[in-house]
């Protein structure tokens, strides 16, 4: 059910040597590259146009301009190599990198296009996609909450057990990598990823909310009225206040838009829809991609809704340290 090589024949990546074995000089393949014949992918690789804008389609041409660099045939694609080649929601960290593992045994490398880890991995942990080896969703998630952190381990947690991977799985998962580094902040990640939620951008959303002690209670969260008749379905639910929300990314009302319906349309039902949703006593708050950004003011507009001071408003005590790797990853 995982996502297969997002590559395009007409445009597949080549060396630079194969190119010059064709009849193409080196003189002739600067030139081509100087006037946007032809764009480098990295050193000793060349794609046909200019490099692709989506982060996605970017990595795997850097994975393919990689691979046949690669020595020997033990290592298994892992980190943001896997997310790419996996479908899961993409991320720019690490993004500029294709990421390894060789195995026991091993030294580790780092330049800056490849990493290189040296741990072990069962066979289950390891898929195949593209004709690639890969870890498997599964791992993968834990890997990147073991070296990106929280807020981004959840997102890509979050997928993988949307598509699949059980909660048992991944405290296994997490289990075997007892001693890795990081490997706290990967059960971390275990213990609160939900597959319930529906986009990347709900999970990034709940994990700073969690991180500033107000993440919702409840996911997906189904509104009746008084005869038990349906009204709505939320993403986010602090029933116990008397309080729903939702996220509200870039392609929401996009998505939402009916056949023949205007963008017009979408929105004045959506509005409908949340005065129905008050009709049954119920506050509403909406998170968007900006408040991704600015995570503790979304957090202090929830908090007067919920009723509680809150941490967030206590002069005394600052929120949490904003790391690097924490910043909107996609």
């Amino acid at each position: 059910m995982w996502l297969t090589l997002l590559m395009d024949d007409e445009r597949r990546v080549r060396r630079v040597a194969d190119a010059c074995g064709r009849g193409i000089s080196y003189g002739g393949l600067r030139k081509q590259i100087r006037d946007g014949t032809v764009s480098r992918v990295r050193h000793g690789a060349v794609i046909e146009g200019p490099l692709r804008q989506d982060a996605r389609a970017r990595h795997l041409d850097l994975i393919a301009g990689t691979v046949p660099v690669l020595s020997g045939d033990t290592w298994v694609l892992t980190h943001t190599s896997a997310v790419a080649l996996l479908g899961l929601p993409m991320t720019f960290h690490g993004a500029d990198t294709v990421w390894i593992n060789r195995g026991p045994g091993t030294s580790g490398y780092r330049s800056p296009l490849l990493v290189s880890r040296s741990s072990d991995m069962a066979k289950d942990e390891i898929v195949r996609v593209g004709g690639y080896r890969v870890t498997g969703p599964g791992r993968t998630a834990l890997d990147m909450a073991r070296q990106f952190g929280f807020v981004t381990g959840t997102m890509i947690a979050d997928a993988a057990l949307a598509g699949g991977v059980t909660p048992a799985q991944m405290a296994d998962l997490a289990r075997r990598g007892a001693g890795r580094r990081g490997n706290a902040m990967a059960w971390t990640v275990t213990d609160f990823a939900d597959g319930r939620s529906e986009s990347p951008g709900e999970s990034l959303m709940r994990a700073k909310l969690h991180r500033l002690e107000c993440a919702p209670t409840d996911l997906q969260v189904t509104i009746n009225n008084s005869h038990g008749d349906f009204v709505a379905r939320c993403d986010y639910g602090w029933l116990e206040h008397g309080v729903v929300g939702e996220y509200d990314g870039p392609q929401k009302y996009l998505r939402d838009r009916k056949p023949g319906e205007s963008l017009s349309d979408v929105i004045i039902r959506e509005k409908a829809r949340e005065a129905d949703i008050r009709d049954q006593g119920l506050e509403v708050i909406r998170f968007c991609r900006a408040d991704l950004r600015e995570p503790v003011e979304a957090a202090k507009r929830l908090q007067r809704l919920l009723g509680q001071r809150g941490l967030l408003d206590d002069p005394w005590v600052s929120p949490p340290p904003r790391s690097p790797w924490e910043a909107e990853p996609w």
